[in-house]
């Protein structure tokens, strides 16, 4: 741990949180944007999601890249000019003029927001003591998923007002602020590159696995799923097979495998790609339930909505504070548990029932993943040597976690209201509302199952926690 007084600490929490709340907010306030982006740039539908998969797929696959580099070079100043970089991607963004350059633009973005997110965990721990770290994650956490979930309503509330550009130039001066409370109270270091070394061969093959997994998923979510759409995916998995007898060998592997074999780390991977899953199930179903089958208008769903992003910011830093007490483990197992009694109301849900039951629902539901202490169950199971790929591949598993969650919710609401109407159906099925309430009752049937997995998973680690205690005292 780095010793410096309690005040420097937390303004170093501030700005690294800045910076990962605006990283993940652009993965999210983009999507509002694509219908003005399309008119003005000419450009079709289909082509302009290319500016929000750009990004995503961008930092998937540079996120172990800059996490493995930062453990061997140093973290703060890669934070650094990865939050210049991000500056930088974003201006260029609010002043594009075609898609090329759009997108070229997000590539730089991305490459910023990737450089900050691997290296913003390993940051904190360093800065903060053990019994800390629970509660400066959660500050962490509570903006990281505010950024993620309140994307669309800042989006809307900008493009209300001005054009789509700002969007992208409202992140320069926040970034800036952030880099300067960086320089003021970040510990000062150089950058060690005669440290530097990268396992070539297995970023190569993993590259390629994130690649090929990412156009599958999205092709296929346009084309719909044939052996051309799964070529891509076929080729991951055989550079799949490849990065595993890789780095098998390789004296200094991309990923040592032997981080995987601490139970903790490896659940809190598994259990946080579920959380981040299923934090989709209410993005995507519930605005539908909400302005279609209730006919709400749009402002009245958005406050409804809020309630998640508004308990979730309350219930993220005392959940931290009671990890770093009785445990993250503990704490993650019952907030998970108790999330269970939202998706069942929500897989039970009727339109006669009062709209008050939903807004409850979706507030229980921020709360118990806001209390979710994933990144200290990671980030504490892990080497100090190690902590900038824990922190690379917690937020790899974070962003492969909402992806998967995209395309998952929508593949199961629409195959199952396509399953009562006897068609294929894409959108909403106006004048057959019971349609959606079918799928959406089997969609969140099916968030329940995963979410009761995620508790079993725990489960078993803290049983095993309660072993391993025992043993040690025996």
């Amino acid at each position: 741990m780095i010793t410096m007084s309690a005040s420097r600490r937390w303004l170093i929490l501030i700005a690294t949180s800045i910076v990962s709340f605006m990283a993940t907010l652009d993965a999210s306030i983009v999507n509002i944007a694509l219908p003005y982006i399309a008119r003005e740039l000419k450009v079709p539908m289909s082509t302009v999601e290319l500016v929000t998969s750009v990004y995503m797929i961008a930092i998937c696959v540079l996120l172990i890249f800059w996490g493995k580099l930062s453990d061997s070079v140093g973290r703060i100043w890669l934070f650094q000019l990865g939050t210049i970089l991000f500056a930088l991607g974003s201006l260029f963004c609010g002043l594009s003029m075609t898609l090329p350059w759009l997108l070229t633009a997000r590539l730089i973005q991305a490459t910023g927001a990737a450089m900050t997110m691997a290296t913003n965990f390993g940051i904190i721990t360093a800065i903060f003591p053990m019994n800390q770290h629970g509660r400066a994650l959660g500050v962490n956490s509570a903006l990281l998923q505010l950024g993620n979930i309140a994307g669309p309503g800042i989006g809307g509330g900008v493009l209300a007002v001005l054009s789509w550009h700002w969007i992208f130039l409202i992140n320069v001066p926040v970034a800036l602020v952030a880099f300067l409370i960086g320089v003021l109270v970040f510990p000062r270091q150089r950058p060690s590159l005669a440290g530097a070394h990268m396992d070539w061969p297995g970023y190569g093959s993993y590259s390629v696995i994130i690649l090929g997994f990412f156009i599958t998923v999205f092709w296929a979510q346009t084309a719909g799923l044939s052996w051309v759409t799964l070529l891509p995916g076929m080729l991951a998995f055989v550079a799949l097979v490849a990065f595993v007898q890789i780095e098998r060998y390789a004296s200094d592997p991309l990923i040592p495998f032997a981080i995987f074999k601490n139970p903790g780390f490896t659940i809190g991977i598994l259990t946080a790609m579920i959380v981040y899953m299923l934090g989709y199930f209410n993005s995507v179903i519930m605005p539908f339930y909400l302005e279609e089958t209730l006919g709400l208008s749009a402002l009245t769903a958005g406050f409804c909505m809020m309630a998640i992003p508004a308990a979730n910011v309350i219930s993220a830093p005392i959940g931290g504070n009671l990890g770093d007490h009785s445990g993250a483990e503990r704490v993650s197992f019952f907030a998970l548990f108790l999330w269970c009694v939202p998706m069942g109301l929500f897989a039970a849900v009727t339109p006669n029932w009062p709209l008050g039951w939903i807004v409850f629902g979706l507030a229980w539901s921020g709360l118990a993943n806001g209390a979710f202490q994933n990144n200290p169950m990671m980030m504490d199971n892990v080497a100090p040597r190690f902590q900038g790929l824990a922190g690379s591949m917690a937020a790899l598993g974070r962003n492969l976690g909402m992806t998967i969650g995209v395309a998952l919710v929508t593949s199961l609401l629409y195959l199952n209201m396509s399953t009562q109407a006897g068609r294929y159906i894409h959108d909403y099925p106006h004048g057959h509302p019971q349609w959606f309430i079918y799928g959406m009752h089997r969609s969140y049937d099916f968030a329940l199952l995963l979410l009761l997995l995620a508790v079993l998973l725990l489960g078993w680690l803290n049983l095993h926690r309660l072993h391993e205690r025992k043993q040690s005292l025996s």
